[in-house]
């Protein structure tokens, strides 16, 4: 279900990584309710150099109080329609702490973007969410914006 696409400065090392995925997993298991073995987390190293902040590159910034390089985090939350607007306030609180804790981020450097997929639009195990019973479909999700 919950698929965690992270955009992660590189450099870390095997155990941090881990660590930011047991850190990451657990946030999204706090903050929606999903079940453990649901969350998938994957993460994606970014060279410095090929990122920037109004249109600077990370490379040539510094985090905050640090003098370090600034780690520019994006992170995509995949998620099957349907979830609470609490919910999802909370799983962007908690993503953001998770990554403003890595060496050389800054809070202000760190996006997170959910993106609710229809039911019909996400599969599991060969099958649709719908098929499953799980989330919701496109149409109420377009009566949903109309109200």
């Amino acid at each position: 279900m919950p698929t965690i696409e992270a955009f992660i400065a590189e450099g870390y090392s095997h155990r941090q990584k881990q660590e930011i995925i047991e850190s990451m997993t657990h946030a999204v298991v706090a903050s929606i309710d999903a079940p453990i073995d649901s969350v998938r987390v994957i993460l994606n190293e970014v060279a410095a150099h090929d990122t920037g902040i109004g249109g600077a590159p990370a490379a040539a910034l510094t985090s905050p109080g640090t003098g370090q390089g600034l780690a520019i985090s994006v992170v995509q939350a995949f998620l099957i329609a349907g979830r609470s607007d609490a919910q999802k306030r909370r799983l962007i609180a908690a993503l953001t702490d998770v990554m403003a804790e890595l060496p050389g981020a800054a809070r202000s450097a760190v996006r997170i973007i959910i993106k609710d997929i229809p039911n019909t639009d996400f599969g599991l195990a060969g099958k649709t969410a719908q098929s499953l019973g799980r989330g919701v479909g496109r149409g109420a999700m377009e009566a949903a914006r109309m109200r």
